[in-house]
C-alpha cells in the first residue's frame, strides 16, 4: 500500500498548490484518498499570479475569448490549511489564504466618485494591498477507498471580514459560499504502471447579490506518473462555469449600467474559464513533501485573465497524539512501574 499512501501525499500538497496557483477561495481540490485516524496535516504554500488582460466581448462576440488590455493585476499569497483524520472514512480540514495585490492601469474602478459609496476603500492605486481572505472549512467522507477511491465532501466558504470587493486588485468576492461535491481517483498501473489520475466536480450555492442567483459549477482533472517512489509529476486541469448571473457584452454597457451594478459587476458576471499547466512533488521524508505548479489560462468569459500562475509549497503530516506523548509523557505509567 506504499502506492496508495504515497498517492495521498501528493494530493494532501495539492490542496495549498491549487489554492494557491489560482487564487481562487472555492478552488476544486481534488482529494479521493483520505488520511487514517488521528493523522493531521498541515500544508504552507505560496501563490504568484499575474493577469494581464480581461475577458471582454462585444455586440458580435459577447464575451467568447475576447481579450482586451484594461491594466495588469499581479497577486501573491501565501495559504495555509490545517486538516485531521476524525476516522478512517472521516476528515475535516480548515484553510485561508492572506492575499498581497496590485492594479497598474489607467482603468481603476470608481477611482474619481469612490466617496460616494459607504464603504468603499480605493485598491487599484498601483501599491499592493494585503488582507486575509476567505476561510475554507471542508469535510470529506471516504465512500470507497483502494485503486479506485471516491469521497463525497461538504465545504462552506466564510470571509474572514467585510472587505472591498470593487477592484481589479481586490483579495476575493466577499460572498458566502456551499459546495457539495464529489472527489474519486483510480490507479492506472495495468496501462502504466505508477500512474493515476483523480478529478473533483462542486457546485458552490453562493451568496446573491441584489437578488441574482449565480451559483457556480468547479471542476479539477489530474493526471499523475511516479517516477521514482519519492518524485511525482502530474498534469493538472481546472474549469468553471456560473450558472446565471449578468452578462456583460461590453465595457461600453458596463460603464452605462446604474452604479449598483457596477459596483458588483465582479460578484455577479456570468464567467467561465479553463486553466492548463502541470506539477511535480517530491517526498523528503515518509511526512514532509515539497511541490510546485504552473498553470495558464486558455480559455474565460468575463473576468481577468490568468497569464500564468506560479505556486509552490511544502506539506507535512504528523500524528497530534505522538508528539503529546512525546513532549507530556504520562507520569502515572513511570510511577506505576517503581517499585
Amino acid at each position: 500500500m506504499r502506492h496508495g499512501r504515497a498517492v495521498f501525499a501528493v494530493h494532501r500538497a495539492l490542496i495549498a498548490c491549487a489554492a494557491a496557483a489560482v487564487l481562487s477561495s472555492t478552488p476544486a481540490v481534488a482529494q479521493a484518498w483520505l488520511p487514517p485516524q488521528g493523522e493531521a496535516w498541515f500544508s504552507l504554500g505560496y501563490g504568484n499570479v499575474f493577469s494581464d488582460r480581461h475577458y471582454f466581448g462585444n455586440d458580435a462576440h459577447p464575451g467568447d475569448q475576447v481579450q482586451i488590455d484594461y491594466g495588469h493585476i499581479r497577486a501573491q499569497s501565501v495559504g495555509m490549511q490545517l486538516g485531521y483524520g476524525l476516522t478512517d472514512r472521516l476528515a475535516l480540514s480548515v484553510g485561508i489564504p492572506f492575499v498581497v495585490s496590485k492594479y497598474e492601469g489607467e482603468n481603476a474602478h470608481n477611482p474619481f466618485n469612490r466617496n460616494r459609496v459607504e464603504g468603499f476603500r480605493f485598491l487599484d492605486d498601483g501599491q499592493y494591498h494585503g488582507m486575509f481572505q476567505d476561510y475554507t472549512i471542508n469535510l470529506r467522507y471516504q465512500a470507497l477507498r483502494g485503486p479506485l477511491a471516491v469521497a463525497p465532501f461538504a465545504a462552506a466558504v466564510i470571509p474572514s471580514h467585510s472587505y472591498e470587493y470593487w477592484a481589479h486588485s481586490a483579495a476575493g468576492r466577499d460572498l458566502h459560499e456551499y459546495l457539495l461535491g464529489l472527489s474519486f481517483g483510480g490507479r492506472l498501473d495495468r496501462i502504466l504502471p505508477g500512474s493515476y489520475v483523480e478529478a473533483t466536480y462542486s457546485y458552490a450555492f453562493v451568496e446573491r447579490v441584489l437578488g441574482v442567483h449565480h451559483d457556480r459549477s468547479d471542476i479539477l482533472v489530474e493526471i499523475g506518473y511516479f517516477v521514482t517512489p519519492s518524485l511525482s509529476v502530474r498534469g493538472i486541469g481546472t474549469g468553471n462555469y456560473t450558472h446565471g448571473g449578468l452578462v456583460f457584452y461590453n465595457s461600453d454597457l458596463l460603464r452605462q449600467a446604474p452604479l449598483e451594478i457596477r459596483q458588483h459587476h465582479d460578484q455577479l458576471a456570468h464567467s467561465s474559464g479553463i486553466s492548463l499547466g502541470g506539477g511535480l512533488s517530491y517526498v523528503l521524508t515518509g511526512s514532509t513533501e515539497i511541490y510546485a505548479a504552473y498553470m495558464r489560462q486558455v480559455q474565460g468569459r468575463s473576468g481577468h485573465k490568468i497569464a500564468y500562475s506560479l505556486s509552490f509549497g511544502v506539506g507535512w503530516s504528523f500524528s497530534p497524539q505522538q508528539i503529546i506523548r512525546r513532549y507530556f509523557p504520562d507520569r502515572r505509567v513511570g510511577a506505576a512501574e517503581t517499585p
